[in-house]
């Protein structure tokens, strides 16, 4: 469980928050790719040091689904249900709209909340482009962001935070083809129920 909190608690910082033009474009691009989907689903692996873990997570509208390891997250517009599957529980809490990272509300994880961060070029190829993304030139707080150029969909995240590094490969985002499940307290009965809402 101290594995997985940290992971969640890691993505706690802001995505995807950029300052000079370049970069803007080419993230707007990226939010405008996203938008086109009515509903999406994307598979990827989250590693941190010689931790792998596949995942996935799937959005429509204010809703979402998340799967990573042990734990499945329900997010709807007013409750998020967390279900640990390894220790039984499920802890219920208030759904966090004003989070952009990935695994804390990927439904609004390609808006733009501000312009405090700067984004700066880092890399760029002819298949995709790496930005970077922090509040200040230390970097101890950033935000690697990596483009693909032709579909203008996102390819890696890394999250770097007080020297600890955290990536996202993403190795798909397709259109969602089914209707996303809702949560279904009995599915759960023998689990223990944490309610912070």
């Amino acid at each position: 469980m101290k594995k997985t909190a940290f992971l969640f608690a890691l993505l706690l910082c802001p995505l995807f928050l950029f300052g000079q033009s370049d970069a803007a474009a080419s993230l707007g691009r990226m939010r405008q790719a996203m938008q086109a989907f009515e509903g999406y689903t994307a598979s990827f692996t989250i590693a941190q040091g010689e931790e792998q873990h596949l995942g996935s997570f799937s959005v429509e509208g204010e809703r979402y689904r998340i799967e990573l390891a042990d734990i499945e997250v329900y997010g709807e517009q007013e409750e998020r249900y967390e279900v640990n599957k390894a220790r039984r529980e499920v802890t219920i809490l208030k759904t966090d709209t004003q989070s952009t990272d990935i695994l804390s509300n990927p439904a609004h994880a390609l808006e733009l909340l501000g312009e405090e961060y700067r984004a700066v070029l880092l890399k760029e190829t002819a298949t995709d482009a790496t930005f970077s993304l922090a509040v200040d030139s230390s970097l101890r707080n950033a935000v690697r962001l990596t483009l693909d150029k032709r579909s203008n969909l996102p390819r890696r995240i890394v999250y770097l935070a007080d020297g600890l590094e955290l990536t996202i490969e993403i190795h798909s985002i397709q259109s969602l083809q089914a209707p996303l499940p809702v949560f279904d307290s009995s599915h759960y009965k023998e689990y223990e129920l944490i309610d912070f809402r």
